[in-house]
C-alpha cells in the first residue's frame, strides 16, 4: 500500500465519473481551442461603421474610399444625416460614425482646419480604440498629402514639401506584442484562466467527495496513514491529465498556428509545471477553510478563482488598482504564470526577471503543502464525514 495504490485508486475514480472525465479534460480542453479560434484572425478586422458625407467632394470620396480599404474597417452604411448615423450607433449596428461636414474640402484648401466628425460608443474600449486609432492615423497621413500638395503648388518641390509637411516623424518601437495581434497575449492568459478554474475544481472535488462520501479513512489507510503520500498521489493523475492539455495546446497555439516564442522554453517549462502543481495544492487550503465541508468549499473556491481573468493584469494594470484587487491578484497563480508566459513568449526578457515570479508562484504553492497536516486531522474526523 502506498503511492501507487492511491494513483490507481483514483484514476479509476476519475474515469468512473463523467462529471470528472467532462471537468478534467473535455471542458477545459475544449473551451481552449475554441480561444484559439475566436482570436485566429489576431486582430477585429471589418468593423461595420456608417458615413455621412455632406460634402461630396473628391477628397471626401476618397476619405470614403481609404475608409473601406482599411481592414478592419467596412462602410457598410452610407446615411443622408446625422440622426440615422446616431441611430445606427445607438442601435449597435455599427460600432462608428464618420461625419464628413459641408465644405470640407473648401475650407481645407482655404487652411481653416474643418473638422472630420468621428462618433463610437467608449463602452466598447477595445473596438472604439481600433476604429479611433485607425481613422485617425488615415486623416492624419491623407492631411500630410493634402499639404504636401499646397506646398508643392506654392513653387516647393515636392520632396521638400513632404519634409515639410511631416515635421516630426515618430520612430516608434513596441516592446511588447509587436505584432498588434490580440491572440497572442489574451490567449495565453485564456488558457491559463480556463485551466486554474478546472485544476482547482477538479482538485478540491477528488478531495472534497472522500468527506462526502466518508472514504477518508480508506484514502489515508491506501497511503499508509501517511497524508503526504495520501495527497500526492490522489493529485498525481489530474497533474498528469492537466500537463497533457497544456501540451496540446502549446501544440496547436505555437506549432500550428504559428503564435510567436522568443524566450526561454525552459522557463516556459518550468512556470507551467509549476502552476499546475500550485492550482492542485491550493486545493487542500480550501478544504481546510471550509472545514472539511465538500460544498463550501467547492462555492470559495469558484468563487476564488472566477474572476483571476480580470485582475491577471493583462487587460488592466495592476499597479493601478486598489489595494484589494492588488492583494486578490497577487494570491492568483494565474498572475505570475501569465506575467511570465507573456515576458518569455512576446518580450524575450531575461529569466532573472522574472525569478520573482515563480518564488511567488512556489509559495502558494508550499502554503497548501504545509496544511496537510490539519487536512489529516478533519480527514480522521468522522463527525466531518458525509456533509453535503
Amino acid at each position: 500500500m502506498g503511492f501507487k495504490e492511491v494513483v490507481l485508486r483514483e484514476t479509476k475514480k476519475i474515469f468512473k465519473s463523467r462529471l470528472a472525465i467532462a471537468i478534467t479534460i473535455f471542458i477545459p480542453l475544449t473551451l481552449c481551442l475554441m480561444i484559439c479560434l475566436i482570436f485566429s484572425q489576431g486582430s477585429p478586422k471589418n468593423l461595420p461603421v456608417a458615413v455621412l458625407d455632406d460634402d461630396n467632394s473628391s477628397i471626401s470620396r476618397m476619405i470614403v474610399r481609404y475608409l473601406n480599404v482599411m481592414p478592419s474597417i467596412e462602410v457598410k452604411y452610407r446615411v443622408s444625416d446625422y440622426r440615422s448615423g446616431n441611430q445606427l450607433l445607438t442601435e449597435g449596428k455599427v460600432y462608428g460614425f464618420v461625419a464628413i461636414p459641408k465644405n470640407f474640402e473648401r475650407d481645407i484648401y482655404r487652411l481653416k482646419q474643418p473638422s472630420l466628425l468621428l462618433y463610437y460608443n467608449g463602452q466598447r474600449i477595445l473596438i472604439g480604440g481600433i476604429i479611433s486609432k485607425d481613422i485617425t492615423m488615415l486623416v492624419q497621413t491623407i492631411s500630410v498629402g493634402i499639404d504636401a500638395k499646397i506646398r508643392a503648388k506654392r513653387g516647393v518641390p515636392m520632396s521638400e514639401a513632404i519634409k515639410q509637411a511631416y515635421l516630426i516623424k515618430i520612430d516608434d518601437h513596441v516592446r511588447s506584442n509587436p505584432y498588434f495581434n490580440y491572440q497572442y497575449f489574451l490567449s495565453i492568459v485564456a488558457f491559463g484562466h480556463i485551466l486554474q478554474i478546472s485544476m482547482l475544481l477538479s482538485a478540491v472535488w477528488a478531495l472534497g467527495t472522500e468527506f462526502k462520501y466518508g472514504t477518508a479513512k480508506e484514502w489515508l489507510e491506501c497511503a499508509n496513514n501517511s497524508i503526504v503520500i495520501a495527497f500526492l498521489g490522489k493529485m498525481f493523475p489530474y497533474f498528469c491529465i492537466f500537463t497533457t492539455i497544456f501540451f496540446i495546446l502549446y501544440f496547436v497555439y505555437f506549432v500550428l498556428l504559428h503564435a510567436p516564442y522568443s524566450g526561454n522554453i525552459l522557463i516556459g517549462f518550468i512556470i507551467n509545471i509549476m502552476f499546475i502543481i500550485t492550482c492542485l495544492t491550493m486545493s487542500a487550503i480550501f478544504l481546510i477553510v471550509a472545514r472539511g465541508n465538500f460544498r463550501l468549499a467547492l462555492s470559495s473556491s469558484a468563487f476564488y478563482v472566477a474572476m483571476g481573468f480580470a485582475f491577471a493584469g493583462v487587460t488592466f494594470p495592476v499597479m493601478s488598482m486598489p489595494l484589494a484587487a492588488k492583494i486578490y491578484s497577487a494570491i492568483l497563480p494565474l498572475s505570475y504564470y501569465a506575467q511570465v508566459m507573456i515576458d518569455q513568449s512576446l518580450k524575450n526578457i531575461p529569466a532573472i526577471y522574472d525569478l520573482k515570479f515563480a518564488i511567488a508562484l512556489t509559495g502558494l504553492g508550499l502554503w497548501g503543502i504545509v496544511n496537510l497536516p490539519l487536512l489529516k486531522m478533519f480527514a480522521i474526523d468522522e463527525n466531518r464525514w458525509y456533509k453535503l
